[in-house]
């Protein structure tokens, strides 16, 4: 597939996934041996282990809204520079809810294949994320 056809993959994960939670479409989206790849975590494996992802985003943050700032993109690969918009309304990496509106940035380097999403490595705003939820201080680290 050309560049044109991965960004339109992409655009489409996008707002099938995370946008409107229709994690239906994993198994057309993404490859059946994907790899999902966080610092300092365990990868994700697979198109089926992947659901567990943005069902638990979309648990903690049910009105996120994933805004695709840039898309670039060379042979099989496409990198995403996206936004996030949200209401923190359930339990995220242990924190109860607490109400407040966030918003973060992320970056991600998606490889494509026959089509389908192969593998990703993201790297987002976490503590930017936390600082808006009170978790963390600029100036202390976390809060007790």
């Amino acid at each position: 597939m050309g560049i044109a056809e991965n960004k339109a993959v992409i655009r489409r994960f996008v707002e099938e996934i995370p946008n409107l939670g229709n994690v239906g479409m994993t198994a057309e989206l993404l490859a059946d041996d994907f790899v999902l790849h966080f610092p300092n975590m365990p990868d994700v494996k697979g198109a089926e282990g992947f659901k567990d992802v943005p069902s638990a985003i979309r648990t903690a943050f049910p009105n996120l809204v994933e805004t695709i700032e840039e898309l670039l993109a060379e042979g099989d690969f496409v990198v995403e520079r996206m936004s996030f918009r949200a209401t923190h309304h359930g339990e995220f990496m242990g924190v109860a809810p607490t109400g407040k509106p966030v918003s973060w940035t992320a970056i991600a380097i998606y490889r494509l294949e026959d089509g389908r999403i192969a593998e990703c490595w993201l790297e987002s705003n976490l503590q930017g994320l936390l600082l808006q939820m009170g978790v963390v201080s600029a100036s202390r680290g976390l809060l007790s």
